[in-house]
């Protein structure tokens, strides 16, 4: 009689998977590891994400998001494309820029409002009420920026103010004729509904630096627009208009 074959214990052929598996792991964890201790190259970053997505906009936190059209606050603002206040400040911020008129000139803006102030040497010389050229050209270009807000403002509040004088009288009507000198130019060709503008004249009772010294006069010299989404017209919208003590 024939010896009977033993039964063999059969061989797992797919075992080297369990290896394999365990060794991708590590390699995964491994590069893990080290992309967690690496730095991001940004232009790489930026290419990758344009590659997949060219409408992607990359930002400087390194997160890509749609670009909606929308204008970015680094980006040049047209007057036809202000819609509101803050397409306003915008506007007004970058013409000061671009004109150069920094040192003669202010922008503020709260939630409801945006306050410009100029220097009266912009607009007017020495006890005169009557525009010059050149302040004629400046209020011709925001007049422009004030029409496209219009639908979307309540109120335009021009105020005029002087330095101290020896002639209080005199000041104030100086002040009030400057201011409505203003409001005039507005309404005559950028304002559609008068009942918005309003022109105030304080003459040197609100100055916001001490009248000292002719420096400080002169920015006591200014003239204020402010334009408001409210009726409010005689608070104080703009900062930094409180009087100081003489």
């Amino acid at each position: 009689m024939g010896k009977r074959n033993k039964n063999k214990k059969g061989i797992n052929k797919d075992a080297w998977l369990n290896t394999y598996a365990d060794m991708i792991t590590l390699i995964l964890i491994f590069f893990v590891l080290l992309f967690s201790m690496s730095t991001i190259d940004a232009a790489k970053y930026k290419q990758l994400v344009e590659m997949f997505n060219p409408a992607a906009v990359y930002e400087t936190t390194g997160t890509a998001t749609e670009s909606d059209g929308a204008t970015s606050p680094n980006e040049d603002i047209t007057v036809e494309e202000i819609v509101d206040l803050e397409d306003l400040y915008q506007y007004l911020s970058q013409y000061t820029k671009e004109n150069g008129l920094d040192d003669a000139v202010s922008i503020e803006k709260n939630d409801t409002s945006v306050a410009i102030k100029f220097m009266s040497s912009i607009f007017f010389e020495p006890d005169s009420s009557r525009i010059k050229a050149g302040g004629l050209k400046i209020l011709a270009d925001i007049g422009q920026a004030f029409k496209a807000v219009e639908p979307t403002i309540k109120s335009i509040r021009i105020d005029g103010h002087t330095a101290q004088a020896d002639s209080p009288i005199d000041d104030r009507d100086l002040s009030s004729s400057r201011a409505n000198e203003v409001l005039r130019f507005l309404q005559n060709g950028y304002i559609n509904d008068p009942s918005k503008l309003l022109s105030v004249g304080f003459g040197q009772y609100r100055p916001i630096a001490p009248n000292d010294t002719e420096e400080n006069r002169a920015k006591n010299r200014r003239v204020e627009i402010i334009i408001s989404e409210t009726e409010d017209f005689f608070n104080d919208i703009a900062t930094g208009t409180e009087t100081v003590a003489q």
